[in-house]
């Protein structure tokens, strides 16, 4: 019988759902896709999974003692937040995700956009003749990013794309993240909060974690540079959003372009939704063709090295990896992998 691989997550993403698993059959595994919670599922189906493809569906510690046979917790995007660690490390269990240069280089694109957009007032710019106005006579709305200081919170692979991309548009680049290299050419490393009062363009593209969250707190925002344009494409628990409102709504915050909210999709009722000086869209900027395309194959293929005894190479929790090898790989494999890497 074909080892078995779960996938799960919610109906409105069914069609990239079914891409997912028309992958993986391909691979040669048997599949289930659900739309429900995983602990509503039948046990001894549970038990059947070796591998488990997610995407917001959350899995903590009751959810990976239902699937005692499962190998990896896999998302096919980058993100993995709705995934429990620390209860996955503590099962000898992998968890591993769609990291892919289609995934960063269209979120890096996508973001340069954003902050474009808003630093050109390209919406007002477009109603004005919408509207029939006159062209304005007094100061042009429009900034340049050549003398301005872009300021960027984490320094993934996304932070590192957007930098490539902004080299030679005369603007200082400072970084903050929580362990800074020594030197990088063209980047100064700095503290959160220095970062805050000096940037004119703050863009948040750190990942979400408990110690993360809210990291842009009520206190934080109030350092933000007065006129500063804001830009988060990289989870809406980052910041704090209510105050994020308000500080937009006063002007301190010229322009905010979010791509993510604290709760997905964005409430009706959500006062960003009358701020005109906002660009909100719903967690989708950035999702390219060429990005969706490798999404399916990515998932395939994590899913394939696990069952099959190799850790991914985008496993998360690379310090589980030897006991994963103890727990999961068969002893004789192991030999052959030892006798391998010795020729």
């Amino acid at each position: 019988m074909s080892a078995s691989v779960l996938i799960a997550g919610p109906e409105s993403i069914g069609r990239l759902l079914n891409d997912i698993s028309n992958s993986v059959t391909e691979a040669g595994f048997a599949v289930t896709v659900t739309h429900q919670p995983i602990l509503s599922l039948p046990p001894q189906m549970l038990a059947e999974v070796q591998a488990l493809i997610c995407v917001v569906s959350p899995v903590g510690r009751a959810e990976l003692d239902a699937l005692p046979n499962v190998r990896a917790l896999i998302s096919p995007i980058t993100g993995y937040d709705w995934i429990d660690l620390e209860a996955a490390g503590a099962k000898d269990v992998l968890v591993v995700n769609g990291e892919a240069s289609e995934n960063f280089e269209s979120m890096a694109e996508a973001t340069i956009m954003l902050m474009l957009t808003s630093l050109y007032d390209l919406h007002g710019a477009e109603k004005q003749l919408r509207d029939l106005q006159p062209r304005p006579k007094g100061p042009m709305s429009a900034r340049m990013v050549s003398g301005k200081t872009i300021g960027i919170i984490g320094y993934g692979n996304i932070s590192r794309a957007i930098i490539r991309r902004l080299a030679g548009w005369d603007a200082q680049i400072v970084v903050t993240t929580r362990t800074p290299p020594e030197a990088v050419d063209g980047i100064r490393f700095v503290e959160l909060d220095r970062l805050l009062e000096a940037s004119d363009v703050v863009i948040v593209m750190t990942s979400l974690a408990p110690e993360t969250r809210n990291l842009l707190d009520a206190a934080r925002l109030r350092r933000l540079k007065p006129g500063c344009v804001f830009t988060n494409t990289a989870r809406g628990g980052l910041v704090d959003e209510q105050e994020l409102c308000r500080q937009v709504a006063t002007g301190r915050i010229s322009k905010a372009a979010l791509d993510v909210f604290d709760s997905e999709p964005l409430g009706a009722d959500s006062p960003l939704r009358q701020l005109p000086n906002t660009i909100l869209t719903d967690h989708i900027v950035g999702h390219t063709r060429e990005m969706y395309g490798a999404i399916p194959r990515i998932a395939a293929v994590n899913a394939a090295e696990a069952i099959g005894g190799t850790p991914p190479e985008r496993t998360r929790n690379r310090d589980v990896i030897e006991r994963w090898r103890a727990r999961w790989v068969p002893v004789a494999a192991r030999a052959d992998e030892s006798k391998a890497s010795r020729t």
